[in-house]
């Protein structure tokens, strides 16, 4: 209730800068670009494509994101009935508010054309595609050429860094993305396992800080959401809070998982507190009633305020907006 009272007292009249209301539609509803974009993916779930039983399940949690995957989940053996068992799910299975991927395998592995070709004929295709260890923009390249030939419009993607090359080409992987035909990024994904293991490192947090930040940073730039890596240890869900409360304040806005009862917790660590936006609501609107006299900076519960404090309080209000 508390949340609620001070958005609707922001959105009526504290509104300052850039920061506006959102609305997005779930399930099985057509989502405008900008959408994508905005809409949240706190917690992004993986299901093993060939599972039936998972899937369906998915599709109950409530989740922002669920995705189906033909990768590393799968094994090779059953990558056919893996796309197949898809397929049905996204045709019969009622997903609610929660967004639809698709994770295919990579462009390397061989298999991605059929992947893609599978999953956009058919009847009903999901609301996104995440591609894994997209590592050059060759294969960004030909991921555009595949999808020309498959679909009309671009195809929404969720792709990720998961290695020393990859990680030193997003950069340049962006850059093509943006005037990609085809193909319309909407968050890039830090796959840590197999990054550490690229770099020959351990699976400690001060081991991947580097690409973390490089991988928020490169996002943000780019108007794409940055979503943090897995934490593994599924039943230790006091570790995993403090560890999405880190990657939210570096600037993550979700979390891959690979447990349904990781997602509560995922959920609740990434969105505003109750008194971060009563904060920010009251910091907006008294920068407000300062720009009307004419002021720029002003103290404000005692503290000094100029433009850039405004602009974090306008992301927690937007942050906020985005969840409605």
């Amino acid at each position: 209730m508390v949340l609620g009272r001070c958005f609707a007292r922001w959105k009526l009249g504290c509104r300052v800068g850039t920061c506006q209301y959102r609305s997005f539609s779930g399930g099985n509803d057509v989502v405008s670009a900008p959408d994508y974009q905005s809409r949240p993916r706190r917690a992004l779930l993986y299901m093993p494509g060939d599972d039936i039983r998972k899937i369906t399940k998915a599709a109950s949690l409530d989740v922002d994101i669920a995705v189906l995957d033909c990768e590393d989940a799968v094994a090779v053996s059953r990558k056919a009935e893996a796309r197949d068992t898809i397929c049905n799910a996204l045709n019969t299975l009622q997903f609610g508010r929660t967004e639809r991927g698709v994770r295919t395998n990579s462009v390397a592995s061989g298999l991605i054309e059929d992947d893609l070709k599978s999953i956009l004929s058919n009847d009903t295709i999901p609301d996104v595609v995440m591609i894994p260890k997209l590592d050059t923009v060759a294969e960004a390249e030909f991921l555009n050429s595949v999808c020309s030939k498959l679909s009309k419009k671009p195809v929404p993607i969720i792709f990720q860094t998961e290695s020393a090359v990859g990680l030193v080409n997003l950069h340049a992987i962006l850059k093509y993305l943006m005037k990609a035909s085809h193909l319309t990024p909407v968050a890039v994904v830090f796959g840590a396992d197999d990054y550490v293991s690229d770099i020959r490192a351990s699976r400690d947090i001060n081991s991947v800080v580097y690409a973390r930040q490089k991988v928020v940073t490169y996002a943000r730039a780019y108007k794409i959401q940055p979503i943090d890596r897995v934490h593994i240890e599924f039943k230790e869900l006091e570790d995993l809070r403090l560890e999405c409360i880190d990657g939210f304040n570096m600037g993550f806005t979700g979390k891959q998982c690979i447990h349904p009862s990781q997602v509560p917790v995922i959920q609740a660590a990434f969105k505003p507190t109750d008194a971060q936006l009563e904060y920010s609501v009251a910091l907006i609107k008294s920068f407000k009633e300062h720009q009307q006299m004419g002021k720029g900076a002003f103290t404000f519960q005692g503290k000094m305020i100029d433009r850039p404090t405004v602009l974090q309080a306008e992301n927690i209000v937007n942050m906020f907006s985005e969840l409605k």
